[in-house]
């Protein structure tokens, strides 16, 4: 089993809209608070807040805080995972001795949208025939028309939902089962620079491929092109 990902484009009412703004603006503030938080704890205390320590701050902010318990929990944590995979990146940068850039605050429009780590926990894919178009159930927003089509079928695993130039997409990761078909023939191959490849069959018969010269073809096109256009 091998996993693809597929991108949909959504298409929302004007209620689910909405609804996706305000999903996406509450991730957007979640995100920063992880960042801050991160940030004031080692400047004031010299401590290092780690992934695990904001998981469990998460499940008290959400039985205190009415925006956040509407969240999905694994989406949840999976944006505090985003701020984290960053300071890795971070601090991996300057131990090669590189000058990276500290991981940002992001504006509304410069954060890109969140994501769900396990089919049926706050999303559902319905898709079409032979996975072209279909549904998208979100928890809080609802089912979703989606357009977009994958070259092969399985099952979904993880769903990122992404705004971008004001239009909304979601990239969904499947676990196929691709169906490769192999021969048995085989063929010595060499690749030249006169001839494009030469392949030697098991019965000793010599093929050559010869050289398609694109660029020669394309330049003497090039330079005939003005005398036919005269």
């Amino acid at each position: 089993m091998i996993l693809r990902k597929v991108t949909y484009a959504l298409y929302p009412n004007a209620t689910q809209e909405a609804a996706l703004l305000d999903m996406k603006g509450s991730h957007m503030r979640l995100s920063n608070s992880a960042l801050e938080q991160r940030i004031s704890a080692y400047r004031r205390c010299g401590v290092t807040v780690r992934y695990k320590d904001q998981c469990k701050d998460l499940t008290d902010l959400r039985a205190a805080d009415p925006e956040f318990k509407a969240l999905n929990a694994q989406s949840s944590q999976m944006t505090l995972k985003r701020v984290d995979l960053a300071m890795q990146a971070f601090f991996r940068r300057v131990g090669r001795g590189e000058t990276p850039g500290f991981p940002r605050f992001k504006s509304f429009d410069r954060f890109s949208g969140w994501g769900y780590k396990t089919h049926g926990d706050g999303w559902k894919l319905t898709p079409g025939k032979d996975f072209h178009h279909g549904r998208l159930r979100l928890s809080g927003i609802g089912n979703l028309r989606i357009r977009g089509k994958s070259r092969l079928k399985g099952e979904p695993v993880t769903c990122e939902i992404s705004h971008k130039a004001g239009r909304w997409y979601a990239s969904v990761s499947l676990e196929v089962r691709p169906n490769r078909e192999c021969g048995s023939g085989a063929a010595g191959l060499d690749w030249g620079v006169e001839t494009f490849a030469t392949l030697v069959h098991p019965d000793g018969r010599v093929q050559e491929i010869q050289n398609p010269r694109w660029v020669k073809r394309a330049e003497d096109a090039l330079a005939g092109s003005p005398r036919r256009a005269g």
